[in-house]
């Protein structure tokens, strides 16, 4: 019984890092988007919100990219020791940290500044993790199917994003939008799932514990007897 509380409890608990991350980036994204009179929600990358010399730079690149990022490398390491898989807790986790180097502030006029190729490799290298972390639990046999049949569709669902935008069927931000709802979509979807298998556990702990039939001492069993019948 103590096993399956300290389970529901990391599921719970792995799931709310999870969604915090999502709400977090969708909030910021949303205010500071607003702020900001020059940013298109259509036509702009994400990025432009903290790159170099736009209003509230700073505070987006604070809350938008280092605390997603901290909240994703959380989830990713806590993640993978729930499901019992040190690499994927590792590749996870990386790809976290990878998010929250996002916020080195691209300079949107200088494609070719330091800062800029710094922003651009810390969103590469994130997503690559993030991808070889899919991998890892598309082709995780011990996992449930469930798991790993979303893992799949959604590494593959990020690569046709990539493919349309090689083969001019969309711009680079749109590409850029997909790729984000991809991400995050997986990561709510994984959470909620999370957060509610443990308000299951818990409920079902809850009422199969106020329906439990109480002996009363008059009519218990003697032990001795018990004993012979196999009942203790």
């Amino acid at each position: 019984m103590k096993f399956e509380n300290e389970m529901r409890l990391k599921e719970k608990t792995v799931g709310i890092f999870g969604l915090l991350s999502v709400l977090n980036l969708v909030i910021a994204l949303l205010i500071f988007g607003y702020l900001n009179k020059e940013f298109s929600f259509v036509n702009d990358f994400v990025s432009k919100l903290g790159a170099k010399g736009e209003p509230n730079a700073l505070w987006f690149n604070l809350i938008g990219f280092v605390t997603v990022g901290i909240l994703l490398s959380v989830f990713g390491l806590t993640y993978g020791k729930l499901l019992n898989d040190k690499l994927l807790s590792i590749l996870l986790s990386l790809f976290g940290l990878g998010f929250a180097f996002t916020a080195i502030p691209i300079d949107m006029q200088l494609s070719n500044a330091p800062v800029s190729k710094a922003h651009v490799v810390a969103i590469c290298l994130g997503l690559a993790f993030w991808f070889f972390g899919l991998s890892r639990l598309g082709y995780n046999q011990q996992l449930k199917r469930k798991i790993r049949n979303r893992a799949n569709l959604t590494a593959g669902i990020l690569v046709i994003s990539m493919l349309g935008f090689v083969f001019g069927f969309w711009s680079m931000p749109v590409t850029h939008r997909l790729v984000f709802g991809i991400v995050f979509g997986w990561t709510a979807l994984t959470s909620i799932e999370l957060i509610m298998k443990g308000n299951k556990s818990k409920s079902y702990e809850t009422n199969n514990h106020t329906t439990r039939p109480i002996t009363s001492k008059s009519t218990r069993t003697p032990h001795c007897f018990s004993q012979n019948m196999g009942l203790i």
